[in-house]
């Protein structure tokens, strides 16, 4: 009668050593594996700074670091809602002390601040996230998008369609890992020619969201000066233009755009 242990034995000899360097290498990755499927989605979202934000993690949190969370998430926010009205405060004094300009702050100014902030609002609550050991996540703050890690599903998708423009058919995805994306809407200039190209949307993938935000402004202006995307930020920058010509809207995109795209 053969022992149970000799079964075991017996087993594992006819696999051979090709078996059990298989079973090494494979088991620690089927544990991985199964800890990521026990990651528990956690859902952050509210209003602040002008807009509204919302943040998904997959981490494996109690009760008392669910809420350490979600008061460090209001205190970053907090913070970035008193230096937004300190600027505010600054901008609206300089332009009312100066007559021969608008006593107003130009609405669009305000804007371009607000974009600016919900990009570092992102970047400071990615950072802050990442310092509490949380390794998958994706915030967004007014629009703007950052992802670290990856879900349960393999991959943060999103799409490059953005509100306010011509629908195109389908839209195109990205695959976003571990980067930024951000949509801009073009304002049409008082001097734009009707007859000529003009971009009416960008959006920029980057390593941060500031990073990406600024490609974005350097897009638009040289919207306005003919320069074209490659000239403006290098083979190396990877974003989408949709630009309105007298034969139709059009979609242009970068060289290194294309990495990010579904397969």
């Amino acid at each position: 009668m053969i022992s149970l242990a000799s079964r075991r034995f017996s087993g594992l000899a006819h696999g051979g050593p090709a078996l059990f360097m298989f079973l090494l290498v494979m088991l620690p990755m089927a544990l991985l594996s199964a800890c990521r499927s026990q990651l528990q989605e956690q859902l952050y979202q509210g209003t602040a700074l002008g807009t509204g934000y919302h943040i998904t993690l997959y981490a494996d949190l109690d009760a008392t670091e669910r809420d350490r969370i979600a008061v460090g998430i209001q205190g970053e926010l907090a913070q970035l809602q008193q230096q937004r009205e300190a600027l505010l405060g600054t901008l609206a004094a300089a332009f009312s002390a100066t007559p021969k300009v608008l006593a107003a702050t130009p609405v669009a100014l305000v804007d371009e601040l607000d974009r600016l902030i919900h990009a570092l609002a992102v970047d400071r609550l990615t950072e802050w996230l990442t310092e509490l050991e949380v390794e998958h996540m994706m915030v967004e703050v007014g629009g703007v998008i950052r992802t670290r890690g990856l879900p349960p599903g393999g991959g943060w998708w999103l799409s490059l369609e953005h509100a306010g423009l011509p629908e195109q058919g389908e839209g195109r995805r990205i695959n976003l890992t571990d980067a930024a994306l951000v949509h801009r809407l073009v304002r049409p200039t008082p001097v734009a020619i009707p007859a000529l190209p003009r971009t009416l949307g960008i959006s920029v993938v980057a390593a941060t969201a500031s990073e990406a935000s600024r490609q974005a402004l350097l897009l638009m202006v040289a919207d306005q000066q003919g320069t074209t995307p490659s000239q403006t930020l290098g083979v190396d920058s990877a974003a989408r233009l949709v630009v309105k010509t007298p034969q139709g809207i059009e979609i242009r995109y970068t060289t290194a755009m294309e990495p990010w795209f579904e397969s």
